[in-house]
């Protein structure tokens, strides 16, 4: 049974951590229950290889916008082949009143004049099984997905075939609808089982699907590279702008795959229930890699069963390495105001900034982790600042006693219990080399201090702003107690600057 059947668990009793000292190997070293070290990730991102061309080329159209049209395309994409448009030198909008069949391999190229246009009537392009589609230069808008042969109403713009492959590269989507029941989804891409998903340098705005508001993956590798999703809604659960169910054709043998987000910038993207942003599920041994992303203005609402969790990112049942990230003003109904997790495996989470999301609304008995909620989290070398927790945890809801954090700067956060307790962290956890300011001690309550070593000292922050690398960071002051306080720490920054000698505490290296 796949996750999307599954319900999501109660978290409302919670077992209370005990906090302990201790060194914690983070990024570059294995974490404190001895686990294999997580992988190192690039410093830029790297664009898989673009499929060959095919060697058979088709034109469609003769050099007029009235020759290019629905059953010329469908004619050429049942042959296969290197379609390319030739409707003259002006952009030219296709209407598709009948989603175009794609009966053999087929590279579509449509040279950035071309948009397919569904008018909300039509699934635009739809794949058979075993056909390796890919996609290029091609504006999609409003595709309608319908089921065809009894299938899935998923993948509004494009569905997949089973056990093929989908690549679209510096594409357009908009406007498209997908998903009305079952496991349905993808307001624009949909890629079944058995297969394999890249995107590269593509848009997406305004799609919404069920389950997945624009990429709908399942039991498939999954690839998404400098792309952005803006304004996506996933209608009936989980992944405002994208979801996926496993990396790997199944999900109980030994072959794993991977599910990778690098260079990616979602914003103002609303999921139901899990994942503001991106719903990343998967199934051990796969792998759920996130790299030089940008979350910002995501938002999870609660689900029927009141769930609401993580505002921007909800991974989860396999291993995942986060890295190089910024998650700012995101929010989450109940946990985990930017990113909550499961904890079934070890998530490591380095160099990466956390600004201003928050968990729970004013007046909700709900709202833990400002920043973070999950188990099994290995942090290293983050800067959390200025988050809210309605109950509990401004910065970090720690559900278990085997978290760590180290060489980070927890600034700022706060809870807005009436007991003023728990304002950053919910209990002490493992490591060190933290700094937390304001001082704990001068809560209302008695506070917790973050680790048991924790400098406190104000830290002398920048605001967010553009301070090199992909996405914005909080610069420290040359005189900033932060400064060559750290051990340990991640080999780059956020910005992918080197750290050297003793590093300094947060995501961001002072030069």
């Amino acid at each position: 049974m796949t996750r999307a059947g599954w319900q999501a668990e109660s978290w409302a009793a919670l077992v209370v951590v005990v906090g302990s000292s201790g060194a914690l190997g983070g990024c570059g070293g294995g974490d404190a229950r001895g686990e294999p070290p997580p992988r190192e990730l690039p410093s830029s991102c790297v664009e898989p290889p673009a499929p060959a061309p095919l060697g058979v080329e088709v034109v469609i159209g003769d050099g007029t916008p009235e020759s290019c049209t629905n059953e010329a395309l469908e004619e050429a994409a049942a042959a296969g082949g290197d379609l390319r448009f030739h409707c003259g030198g002006a952009p030219v909008t296709i209407t598709i009143t009948r989603e175009v069949r794609v009966r053999a391999d087929a590279i579509i190229d449509g040279g950035g004049l071309v948009t397919l246009e569904g008018l909300g009537r039509s699934r635009l392009l739809l794949a058979d099984s075993h056909v390796h589609l890919a996609v290029r230069r091609l504006r999609f808008r409003g595709g309608l997905a319908t089921a065809t042969d009894g299938g899935w109403a998923s993948g509004g713009a494009i569905r997949g075939g089973w056990a093929g492959s989908l690549d679209v590269r510096d594409c357009v989507f908009e406007d498209n609808v997908a998903g009305s029941s079952g496991e349905e989804g993808g307001g624009a891409l949909d890629t079944p089982s058995a297969s394999r998903m890249t995107i590269v340098r593509s848009t997406f705005s305004r799609n919404r699907g069920g389950l997945g508001g624009a990429v709908f993956n399942m039991l498939s590798g999954l690839t998404i590279i400098d792309s952005v999703f803006t304004d996506n809604e996933s209608t009936r659960g989980a992944g405002g702008a994208v979801y996926t169910d496993g990396a790997s054709a199944k999900t109980d043998d030994a072959v794993g795959g991977t599910i990778e987000l690098c260079g990616c910038r979602f914003s103002g993207n609303v999921g139901i229930g899990e994942g503001g942003a991106a719903f990343l599920f998967a199934y051990s041994p796969d792998e759920l890699i996130v790299n030089q992303c940008s979350f910002t203005d995501n938002e999870v609402r609660p689900n029927a069963e009141g769930d609401g969790l993580g505002g921007a990112l909800r991974p989860g049942n396999a291993r995942l390495t986060l890295a190089n990230s910024l998650f700012a003003r995101n929010h989450a109904a109940t946990h985990g105001g930017a990113l909550w997790v499961d904890g079934h495996h070890t998530s490591f989470i380095s160099s990466s900034t956390f600004v201003e999301n928050q968990a729970g609304t004013a007046g909700s008995e709900h709202g833990y982790g400002g920043a973070l909620s999950g188990k099994k989290l290995v942090l290293n070398g983050l800067t959390v600042v200025g988050n809210v927790a309605e109950r509990s945890g401004g910065a970090v809801f720690a559900e278990d006693d085997a978290s760590s954090l180290a060489n980070s700067l927890i600034v700022g956060n706060g809870s807005n219990n009436p007991w003023g307790i728990a304002q950053s962290c919910r209990s002490t956890l493992r490591g060190g080399h933290n700094l937390q300011w304001p001082d704990p001690a001068l809560a209302k309550g008695e506070d917790t201090r973050c680790t048991s070593d924790v400098i406190v000292k104000d830290p002398r922050l920048g605001g967010l702003a553009a301070n090199g690398g992909p996405t914005e960071t909080l610069a420290l002051d040359p005189e900033s107690p932060a400064v060559d306080a750290g051990e340990g720490c991640p080999a780059l920054d956020q910005r992918g600057q080197p750290r050297r000698g003793a590093c300094d505490l947060g995501a961001y290296e002072l030069q």
